[in-house]
């Protein structure tokens, strides 16, 4: 009896050590370090966006009242400061800014296309910041169909 007790403590034993140390092991977080990145060329499932600098974006929100005041109002929150709500002088920050950011005027978004305006809120230029976490692809669109509604 003695001699089958000491074997089975002998047998057990590692099992009983590696538990020990099992739970101060290294593991991976959700939403930690490495975030590991998607294939090429994958579909995404968690829904999110995926757009980068080469691609060519078409705008899928239609140019209506709603969409343009609500536009309106996230280009007051967002782009005012430095854009300026009128389109010929920049914002309050704009002007302590050298050289001033420009002003979003109808001539110059005339010029740009939609998928042009929508990739320099999305991923900045120069000094502005990227919007892309900041705001919705729906919120950038509508920030674009707004800057185009202004005369």
């Amino acid at each position: 009896m003695k001699a089958n007790m000491k074997l089975i403590i002998l047998a057990v034993a590692p099992l009983l050590c590696a538990a020990l140390w099992m739970d101060r092991q290294p593991v991976y977080k959700p939403y930690r370090s490495p975030v590991l990145v998607p294939p090429v060329d994958s579909v995404p499932v968690s829904g999110r966006e995926t757009v980068s600098q080469e691609s060519e974006p078409q705008n899928p929100l239609q140019a209506i009242p709603d969409e343009l005041t609500r536009g309106k109002a996230l280009f007051a929150i967002n782009c005012a400061m430095c854009h300026g709500i009128a389109q010929d002088k920049p914002g309050p920050v704009g002007n302590k800014l050298s050289p001033s950011p420009p002003v979003l005027d109808h001539q110059l978004v005339r010029e740009r296309s939609d998928s042009h305006i929508y990739k320099a809120i999305t991923f900045g230029f120069g000094r502005m910041p990227p919007f892309k976490e900041k705001l919705t692809a729906t919120e950038r669109w509508q920030l674009v169909n707004y800057l185009r509604s202004r005369k």
